[in-house]
């Protein structure tokens, strides 16, 4: 890929799992909150599920005996997991290896940079904690939450958009993520696609959605961006 780097206009990141090392941290906070609200544990498959799919994949945590209570079991989840989230990113979330020296040598290219994630914009901030404390949020360009788009990722709307507040061409950019999702998105998007084993997904399950390519992380791509 790196013969085609003179020729993109922009790189556009997942968050979790891709930047910051969260997912362990999610799968933490998942059970921390089933237990606070009375819920049995979650098998790691659903939390999975969860991470990339979003609030609707609480309902399938709730038993079969629970299910008249699910709203307000639903809304009991989202208002613990608000409160318990702050404590436990602030505290225990670090940045991936490596994600200050791309972002660096990327900037040095004057090629825009972006963070393209499903988090909601209320807890956009907390989620860039530790993008703040190495002091490199102000390479962002461009940062899209949820709310942002239409439809949430593997939709490529979140893209989509990202690429038209940056005024550059889908085509010419690429997109980097943890998961089959991300690939989906930015395949979706028409842009390259570049997978990473530090978060959800493995190398098979990457793999299997064809991506331009499967690094072990961020961190190796940063020979791709120098002259």
């Amino acid at each position: 890929m790196k013969d085609v780097i003179p020729t993109i206009q922009s790189v556009m990141f997942d968050l979790d799992g891709t930047l910051i090392d969260s997912v362990p941290v999610y799968f933490q906070l998942m059970q921390a909150i089933l237990q606070t609200v009375g819920l049995p544990p979650a098998p790691d498959p659903l939390i999975a599920e969860f991470m990339t799919r979003g609030i609707s994949t609480l309902e399938k945590m709730i038993p079969e005996e629970k299910q008249d209570q699910k709203e307000e079991l639903i809304a009991q989840c989202i208002t613990v997991g608000r409160r318990m989230s702050w404590e436990m990113f602030r505290n225990q979330v670090e940045l991936i290896p490596g994600v200050g020296r791309l972002f660096a040598t990327i900037s040095r290219r004057k090629i825009p940079i972006a963070v393209v994630s499903s988090t909601e914009r209320r807890n956009m901030d907390r989620k860039l904690l530790p993008l703040d404390r190495r002091g490199i949020r102000e390479h962002l360009a461009e940062v899209i939450a949820i709310e942002d788009a239409p439809r949430k990722k593997p939709s490529p709307d979140p893209l989509i958009v990202c690429a038209r507040r940056l005024a550059v061409t889908p085509l010419r950019s690429i997109y980097i993520g943890d998961s089959h999702v991300d690939i989906q998105a930015g395949k979706a998007a028409g842009m390259l696609t570049v997978g990473v084993l530090t978060g959800l997904d493995d190398r098979q399950t990457l793999e299997r959605e064809n991506p331009t390519m499967v690094r072990e992380s961020v961190a190796d791509l940063i020979p791709l961006f120098i002259n």
